[in-house]
């Protein structure tokens, strides 16, 4: 899976006419690799379609014209796809009532370090952080995950069905078995990252 490159962009007043459409198959994209933990864990694994979307929506949201603030939007961005034998997700934690988001991210201290990917009951894969995410006494409502699979436990999701995400914190804790849907999107990305067009 490459990188955006500025010549992936659709130009502003061209995405405009074709927005509605666009987000529409974007939303089938993110739908298929969307895994829900528990009341308020949204786990979205990125790649490079959803991420350009977010690209372009940034440049239409805020009518960039300059080369240097769309490039510093791609560079953003590329954080987030993924590269091979790896996945990348935004964990979002999703509590509406302000007071209770608050006193949620001070317990869930921690968290971010305590998350994996079972494969295949074979490979165990700790995410790694984003630690500019994460702030002493809370946590930000927004994570960056990465798992680094490697060779062998990537050819064992794209060969099996047996994918889980497990949440080991004391005050949230959840072990979610992937569909086999979100199971074969995950192996789509990992095949297009081995082969990248």
């Amino acid at each position: 899976m490459s990188a955006i490159e500025v010549s992936d962009l659709i130009p502003n007043s061209e995405y405009l006419k074709v927005r509605a459409e666009y987000r529409q198959r974007v939303q089938a994209i993110k739908d298929a690799r969307r895994v829900l933990a528990g009341p308020y864990l949204n786990f979205l694994f990125e790649n490079k379609a959803t991420m350009l979307y977010q690209v372009q929506e940034m440049i239409r949201a805020e009518n960039m014209q300059s080369a240097t603030a769309i490039q510093h939007e791609i560079d953003t961005y590329n954080e987030l796809v993924p590269g091979p034998n790896q996945l990348k997700a935004t964990l979002l934690i999703e509590i509406e009532n302000p007071q209770a988001r608050a006193f949620k991210l001070k317990e869930l201290v921690g968290l971010e370090g305590q998350i994996s990917m079972l494969i295949d009951r074979d490979f165990q894969i700790q995410a790694e952080y984003d630690r500019r995410q994460v702030d002493e006494g809370k946590i930000s409502s927004v994570q960056f995950l990465t798992f680094n699979l490697g060779a062998a436990a990537a050819e064992a999701l794209m060969s099996s069905g047996a994918v889980e995400i497990l949440t080991t914190h004391p005050a949230c804790s959840y072990r979610i078995g992937l569909s086999a849907p979100q199971v074969a999107a995950l192996s789509d990305d990992l095949k297009e990252n081995a082969h990248p067009a």
